[in-house]
């Protein structure tokens, strides 16, 4: 609007009336208004939505046009948008989310002059507190922050840092508690973002006490946020943030990653530290002015263990004006019976050393003599006498340099130590971070030259994990000298000397003299080796491994192994116990036994029998065992959404990770290599001793997990003996109702294998499908699919129909498939089709080389649009794709039209139709304009809550300029273009463009 037209006054109530039309005119206002309107829209109030109160002010976002509006012609008119932001007020009577979150961006896009005006609002209105629960607009604090210091306006960062530290209620920490973590004293989930801290510390000379005073008023909000001690304690108030790990006198800002909330509370602590300093330290040559900062700012803050702390470096800052405040912190000392609570950390101590000199010489030797009262006193009263003889040592050691002669052979004589270099350190240890490599005891080169009869000795007496544990020290964390370290030798070293390990096998198991964890490491590194083709295996001799195996079988044969699977060492972690050795075993087991171009890694016909009897031995081990499987026992467990529940995982997870399911593989393996035996030309067979130990673990076996291994590997034996597998199919998919579960997990396994039409079309596996289309989720146990049952006999289905010409309309599974009502078998039937077959990379060169039909797919089509739902028809997106060429476009964008129609323009995939609709304009123009029509109007711009197409893709700009060239659909066009304007608040004005691009 011009000045001229401004000065005329316009009908105020027929542009309300313009405006507040609808929704959308609104929205197309307040975009297109430039920043001459803001006088005129506030004085005659078109702009007072912002001091309206949220219908739900625990929601956030960015709906309101007028907030939108403000925010775009700040920069251009800060003056008057400040004005306004001066005028409406924030409470909670009148709080709205969306309004304070747009005048914080402004601020953070103000100019010096405007933002010190604003910065006293935040604080006094406490915008903060308010916004709360939305964690967001640190980045803008910190601009405003940065803004106010390139002005040097320290008055104005005090009050703005006064706002950003403030302090929750404990009625507010008490609905957040968690039982992890103590809760965060501030509003905002990380200060550091915010660099607070850095311009506190930043300020001038004038406004450093100030700045100190604001500081410890913080830090007493937060002391005194957990209240008040037990009766009787020596600090009164209880500690919410006790900082252990920090030692005043080191203590600087930013020095560590910020990695809790407590680490904020550290942060202002250093604050205060670094202004005590400035403000008392740098001025001991004026004592009155050090006395009075202490005194006003220091000595107020709340007894507790930290502040004491506090108070004994800042003491020390001026020992010798602050000498009797000095005297009576070090003889609190024997005041106290928790004398623990005075000393804890470094600050008394260290307050010794630097303020003990101060003292009078009678004091001192009053005070030496306590010391030795009261610590032999505390150790002859205790059992722990070395514990109070070391706090002793440490106190008396501070003040080495000021004890008489006497006095130290007194100390002797009591059995106290004296130790000029002894440094106090943190009660606690700082938080380390980083990634833990675990070291052996010697090199790596080293080991190499040890013999393999060494190495084990060394396994058995220097190198047992718990004599490695013992010579670590607290500077070892990241790097620990452990059990791992050597495994981590052998696995390097046994792939340079493959067969001088192989033929000392034996070596590496001994029961209860060599650590199962060495044992486990040497399987794992031989697995290794194999698995990750890092050795030759062509002229290995594997004579003296299985004898290995054969020893480990025999053992556990004899007396049953510890089942626990872990233990755990002091020092480093978890070691594998022998659950873990029998798992790295059978991995061994498997990779001798996989093919590769026709050759395995072991002369099969030479270890026949003893490989036969290992596998036996595995697949009779405990583990898994049906806790496993279950919720609150469950060894593997997946989160649902939201966090708060969780389901057992999926049952091939379970299997591979557990001993018997990796075994299960091997044995598929050996069933396989087994069945050469017989002679070319004869089918493939099943020994007899196979078929008796399948038969055994199969009636014993009560784990999903294992059951989904019979049904996933089902195809392996029933091509190799269909008769004798046929008569087992009861008890790999009993109908017994307590054993549901089994049956579940097992026809899982078997949908999770690919399709065999010789298996698919025997009568009694039909039985199963037909079986398996009536179950449902509760049928299934709260844990997670590997394949959801649903989709997997969808995908079956589907394939038989793709790839068999005799699986069609008129089949009873066909039939049985489309008569029983289940929206995801169906959709996802459908789906799979076009993922498959249709959308699918070069989908017609796959289509021919796979003699699929294509016609019985699209009569499926027309099918489908006869007799299915729509819920059921969205699933015909991934048909909707022109780039494979697997069906003629016209054809193509009628069916989808036709869909289209009937779903009200959603599909569940839309990526392939709007990658096909320039070329649908070109070919089928009529088609592909009621494709727009019902997918932009009616779903994007209609349908609530949104689903699909939230962004206005060239794609879809290029349909429409397509069709607005052709003179049929001309017309057309322009009507939807307008008919879409007024929604989604915006979304489809770009559309304008395709009109008047055509003017032009």
């Amino acid at each position: 609007m011009t000045k001229k037209t401004q000065a005329s006054q316009p009908d105020v109530i027929k542009i309300r009336e313009l405006i507040n039309l609808n929704p959308d005119s609104r929205q197309y206002f307040y975009t297109n208004a430039d920043e001459r309107w803001l006088g005129w829209l506030w004085e005659n109030g078109f702009l007072n939505v912002i001091k309206e109160k949220a219908k739900d002010p625990t929601q956030s976002g960015y709906r309101t046009p007028e907030l939108n509006y403000l925010v775009t012609v700040s920069k251009k008119e800060p003056v008057k948008v400040v004005d306004i932001m001066l005028e409406v007020p924030i409470s909670v009577e009148d709080f709205n989310p969306e309004t304070v979150d747009s005048f914080l961006w402004i601020c953070g896009q103000l100019p010096a002059e405007q933002l010190v005006r604003v910065v006293q609002k935040i604080r006094d209105e406490k915008w903060i507190p308010l916004m709360g629960a939305f964690k967001g607009r640190r980045f803008e604090y910190e601009k405003m922050l940065k803004t106010l210091a390139d002005a040097k306006d320290y008055k104005d960062i005090i009050i703005l840092a006064e706002a950003i530290l403030a302090v929750r209620t404990k009625e507010e920490i008490k609905r957040t508690t968690n039982r992890i973590a103590t809760d965060n004293p501030f509003y905002f989930d990380d200060l550091s973002y915010t660099k607070v801290f850095e311009h506190l510390i930043s300020v001038d000379e004038e406004h450093a006490e100030e700045t100190l005073e604001l500081a410890t008023k913080i830090m007493a909000q937060v002391i005194l946020l957990d209240g008040k001690a037990e009766d009787g304690a020596v600090f009164p108030i209880k500690e919410t943030f006790p900082l252990f790990d920090v030692d005043f006198f080191t203590l600087e800002p930013g020095e560590k990653e910020r990695l809790s909330h407590r680490d904020d509370v550290r942060e202002l602590a250093a604050v205060i530290k670094v202004l005590a300093r400035r403000l008392i330290g740098d001025r001991c040559d004026k004592p009155k002015h050090a006395r009075t900062v202490y005194e006003k700012h220091i000595e107020p803050l709340p007894q507790s263990i930290v502040m004491w702390r506090l108070r004994l470096f800042v003491m020390s800052l001026c020992p010798e004006v602050f000498k009797d405040e000095l005297k009576n912190a070090f003889f609190r000392l024997f005041e106290v019976e928790s004398y623990l609570k005075i000393i804890y950390g470094t600050e008394y101590e260290r307050a010794l050393r630097k303020g003990f000199s101060v003292l009078s010489e009678d004091d001192k030797r009053e005070y030496v003599k306590q010391v030795l009262a009261y610590f032999s006193k505390h150790a002859q009263d205790n059992e722990d006498q070395d514990w109070h003889m070391k706090y002793a040592s440490g106190i008396l050691s501070m003040v080495t340099e000021h004890l008489t002669k006497e006095e130290k052979q007194q100390i002797e004589k009591a059995g106290f130590k004296l130790d000029p270099s002894y440094e106090p350190v943190p009660s606690i240890s700082p938080i380390r971070g980083g990634l833990v490599v675990p070291r052996g005891p010697i090199t790596e080169e080293e080991f190499g030259k040890l013999s393999i009869a060494n190495i084990a000795q060394k396994l058995r007496t220097d190198w047992t994990p718990e004599t490695l544990s013992k010579q670590n020290t607290g500077d070892d964390f990241l790097n620990p000298l452990n059990a791992e370290g050597v495994r981590e030798l052998l696995r390097i070293d046994i792939c340079k000397r493959p067969q001088d390990y192989i033929n000392n096998s034996y070596l590496f198991f001994e029961r209860d003299v060599l650590a199962q964890h060495y044992t486990y490491s040497f399987l794992r590194g031989v697995d290794e080796a194999l698995s990750g083709k890092k050795v030759d295996t062509s002229g290995i001799n594997w004579d003296k491994f299985i004898t290995l195996c054969i020893a480990i079988k025999e053992s556990g044969e004899i007396e049953a192994f510890d089942l626990e699977r872990r233990e755990r060492d002091t020092f480093e972690g978890w070691l594998s116990g022998w659950t873990g050795v029998c798992s790295a075993m059978t991995g061994v087991i498997k990779a001798l036994l996989s093919e590769e171009k026709g050759n395995i890694n072991i002369d099969f016909s030479k270890y026949r029998e003893k490989l036969f009897a290992i596998i036996d031995y595995l697949l009779t081990y405990p583990d898994p065992v049906p806790e496993d499987e279950t919720i609150g026992s469950a060894r593997m467990t997946t989160g649902l959404p939201g966090g708060e529940e969780y389901i057992v995982s999926d049952p091939f997870s379970m299997a591979i990770n557990t001993v018997r399911g990796r075994a299960f593989e091997a044995f598929v393996s050996f069933v396989y290599q087994d069945s050469k035996k017989y002679t070319q030309g004869e089918s493939p067979k099943i020994s007899s001793d196979i078929k008796e130990l399948y038969e055994r673990v199969l009636k014993n076996e009560n784990t999903r997990a294992l059951m989904f291994m019979f049904g996933h590997y089902l195809p392996t034996f029933y091509f190799r003996d269909k008769t004798w597998i046929q008569g087992l199919l009861p008890q790999i998919f009993p109908e017994d109702t307590g054993k549901k579960y089994i049956y579940t997990a097992a026809w899982e396994g078997y949908l999770s294998n690919n399709l065999y039409d010789d298996m698919f079309f025997n009568p009694d596996i039909q039985k199963l499908y037909e079986r398996g289309l009536a179950l449902t989720d509760a049928e299934h146990p709260k844990q997670e699919h590997f394949r959801d049952p649903d989709k997997g006999i969808a995908i079956h289905i589907a394939l038989a129909f793709i790839h068999y010409p005799e699986f069609g309309f008129e089949h009873d599974l066909f039939k049985t498939f489309w008569n029983t009502e289940n929206l995801k078998h169906h959709k996802e039937f459908i789906s799979f089709i076009g993922r498959h077959s249709i959308s699918r990379e070069a989908a017609a060169e796959w289509i021919k080389c796979n003699k699929v039909d294509i016609e019985k797919l699209k009569n499926f089509w027309d099918w489908a649009l006869e007799n299915c739902s729509v819920g059921v028809l969205t699933g015909f997106g991934y048909w909707i794709s022109v780039e494979g060429d697997a069906l003629d476009t016209k054809w193509l964008a009628k069916h989808a039209r036709q869909t289209l129609e009937i779903t009200n323009g959603y599909v569940e995939w839309e990526y392939g139709l709007t990658r096909s609709l320039a070329e649908f304009a070109r070919e089928a123009p009529e088609d592909t304009l009621a494709i727009l029509r019902a997918c932009l109007l009616e779903e994007v711009a209609k349908h609530e809550p949104i689903r699909t197409w939230l962004h206005m893709d060239d794609e879809v700009f290029d349909a429409f300029k397509e069709l607005y060239k052709n003179e049929t659909t001309k017309e057309g066009v322009h009507t939807l273009i307008n008919d879409l304007l007024p929604h989604r608040g915006g979304q489809f004005w770009g559309l304008k463009s395709v009109l008047d691009e055509a003017k032009t």
